[in-house]
């Protein structure tokens, strides 16, 4: 009986050793994505066709460092949207854009809580990202318009240089993040992604300390823009910060709230405020989100209504309704969505 247990045992290690084998390569291994979104958008009198592709691929260089690199393509029948609003109806709106990169570096994991980026990199991989959020086409839901209406920074569709620092524990987590402080989406000249220039474009520092446990999230972030805002102002610091939460209040209804503020005065925009909610039927989703900006003296009320229908697990379609009252004038824009992830 001695013997067979002795034996027993030493195949288990060796079966554990071939399992561990396994996961090592299988962690080592590559992985390519792909997302593509085709969109319909009408003003109920005119149709107007916008599509983006993203092509994603992680590749293991060590088992602590990985390249990653993200591109983007843009194409649209008509480049002018069917509203002049103040945030942007749909977050895929862009000029025509045949090849631009939105990441492009190495991601090094000092352990399983803390890792650091540094290569070519968007805000909006990383700030203003939350699943809730993320349901809605409104351009705000990806980056408040108290950053992205101020700042000619690394939003989407641009991108520039920066580094990246991620710590997640269990229920807390933070980001800390730097930038050349205006964002392109070119390869070369005056546009040049890889251009690091603070003299001209400032930099941009940005950090966020986040709470999430059982679907419910809550995140505190603040930003410090550096420059002379294209000539237009005095070089200095022009701090923002902003707040969101999404709060489980059963386990189909979530509820949401975002607001962020700019504290210089020659900021375009120094205030947006937001509430939403999403319910959750079977693989469903509804969502409603209303909000409210000021952009240059003018006033915006902007209302989504979105219900994300999952066809496959690689599939999903969503009908959307924004109702937009932009300086007391009042539009309607209906889409339907096409999202392919693969």
């Amino acid at each position: 009986m001695k013997k067979i247990a002795i034996i027993a045992m030493t195949l288990f290690g060796i079966n554990n050793q071939v399992m561990a084998q396994d996961d090592d390569s299988t962690s080592m291994c590559p992985s390519f994505h792909i997302d593509y979104i085709s969109e319909l958008q009408t003003d109920f009198k005119r149709v107007r066709w916008g599509n983006m592709l993203q092509l994603s691929a992680d590749i293991p260089i060590t088992k602590a460092v990985c390249f990653y690199a993200s591109s983007l393509s843009v194409a649209t029948t008509d480049e002018n949207p069917l509203a002049n609003d103040l945030q942007g109806y749909s977050n895929i709106d862009a000029e025509n854009m045949l090849f631009s990169l939105s990441v492009a570096g190495f991601t090094w994991s000092i352990n399983d809580h803390h890792s650091i980026f540094a290569g070519i990199r968007r805000m909006d991989e990383d700030y203003f990202c939350c699943d809730a959020l993320a349901l809605f086409t409104n351009s705000s839901c990806g980056g408040f318009p108290t950053i992205t209406a101020n700042y000619d920074i690394a939003t989407y569709p641009k991108a520039s240089m920066g580094l990246h620092y991620t710590y997640d524990h269990e229920k807390w987590g933070a980001k800390a993040s730097l930038y050349n402080g205006a964002g392109y989406n070119r390869f070369t000249g005056r546009g040049n992604m890889f251009r690091i220039c603070p003299s001209s474009d400032g930099v941009y520092a940005l950090g966020q300390v986040e709470y999430h446990h059982k679907g419910t999230h809550y995140h505190l972030g603040a930003s410090l823009h550096y420059s002379d805002l294209e000539g237009t102002a005095s070089k200095r610091l022009r701090p923002t910060t902003w707040m969101y939460g999404e709060q489980a209040l059963t386990s189909h209804i979530m509820l949401l709230t975002a607001y962020g503020h700019a504290f210089s005065n020659n900021h375009a925009c120094r205030n947006f405020a937001g509430l939403g909610g999403k319910y959750l039927f079977g693989k469903t989703e509804l969502g409603l989100f209303s909000d409210y900006t000021r952009v240059d003296d003018i006033n915006e009320w902007a209302t989504e209504i979105t219900y994300d229908v999952p066809l496959t697990d690689y599939l999903c379609v969503r009908p959307v309704l924004h109702i937009i009252n932009t300086d007391h004038c009042t539009k309607c824009i209906g889409m339907l969505r096409l999202n392919v992830c693969l």
